[in-house]
């Protein structure tokens, strides 16, 4: 079992805050981006795992300034294609994964349900991410490996023999 917490928050100080006060405590930080600025800080920032937009949201949407300099994945939420797909949604997260794919940035995909009916089968997923531009493997990665890899290097960060990236004590 592991812990995740999503922070939303309108301003960076608050986002700061935020992030000292829940990184030692959980495995996986995931941030909603409420405004651009907020959304280049979250995706700076090493200790956030997640970035996520809201798909139905017009004013706040992934873009290049963003992918370029980020050290977060991308999380995929796909409620929104489940609940209200229409064209616009379909398109601005395809544009989404045009823009982390031209970046290499990695993407998560997630059901981010809400009610038991939105809950989906990886397979589903990643069916419905390959629709949105994602390669199979790519797809298949963002519901197996990527998030695997971010829970064990979270795991790992909090353990007692850490010290820093690459640096571990030993215990004899």
């Amino acid at each position: 079992m592991f812990l995740r917490v999503d922070l939303t928050c309108a301003k960076r100080e608050e986002l700061l805050k935020l992030l000292r006060r829940f990184r030692p405590t959980f495995d996986i930080i995931g941030v909603k981006c409420t405004n651009h600025r907020l959304a280049l800080v979250a995706a700076r920032d090493r200790r956030v795992d997640l970035i996520f937009f809201d798909s139905a949201t017009r004013h706040v949407w992934f873009d290049d300034a963003i992918a370029n300099v980020s050290n977060a994945t991308l999380e995929l939420n796909l409620s929104t294609v489940f609940e209200m797909a229409n064209h616009l949604i379909l398109t601005k997260l395809m544009k989404d994964v045009r823009i982390a794919r031209r970046h290499n940035v990695d993407m998560v995909l997630s059901s981010g349900a809400t009610s038991p009916l939105l809950v989906r089968t990886p397979i589903q997923l990643a069916a419905i991410a390959e629709i949105l531009g994602l390669s199979k493997q790519q797809a298949i990665n963002g519901v197996s490996t990527i998030p695997s890899h971010l829970l064990n290097a979270n795991v790992e960060r909090r353990s007692r023999n850490y010290v820093e990236e690459g640096v571990k004590t030993i215990v004899g």
